[in-house]
């Protein structure tokens, strides 16, 4: 703050300018604008959750069923997934993942859920696939 602002004349004028205003009745232009009514609000639902299967583990060429499931949110809801193994793939209208495990390895699966709103939500799990010794014995 500079020095000219600092003498007592102008901080007691300062001081008297504020009192007044903050002692003046809110008028028209300083009071809340009133409304007829409040706004109406709407219920907005919840994004959907999916629901952790858990981490999975199979052995190479077995078949696979594994269901996902999702609440809130509004269904219907739009299946995706990313890193699946090789032979599997997830229904986009069902949310199952099924086909048979080629290959070996562990990945790390993400499963997202789209609800009819736009919004999502995904899951990430580990799934191993163990080379069998003897895959057709």
């Amino acid at each position: 703050m500079s020095t000219h602002l600092r003498t007592p004349r102008r901080l007691a004028a300062l001081a008297v300018g504020l009192t007044a205003l903050l002692a003046a009745p809110a008028g028209p232009a300083l009071a809340a604008p009133q409304t007829a009514a409040a706004p109406a609000i709407h219920d907005v639902a919840a994004a959907p959750v999916v629901a952790n299967p858990g981490n999975q583990v199979n052995f190479q060429w077995d078949p696979v069923r594994l269901q996902m499931t999702a609440a809130g949110g509004v269904t219907p809801y739009t299946w995706s997934a990313s890193n699946l193994h090789l032979g599997t793939s997830i229904n986009p209208s069902t949310g199952l993942i099924s086909g048979a495990l080629r290959g070996s390895g562990t990945r790390t699966v993400t499963v997202t859920a789209k609800d009819a709103t736009g919004a999502s939500a995904s899951v990430s799990f580990t799934w191993r696939v163990i080379r069998d010794a003897c895959p057709r014995c």
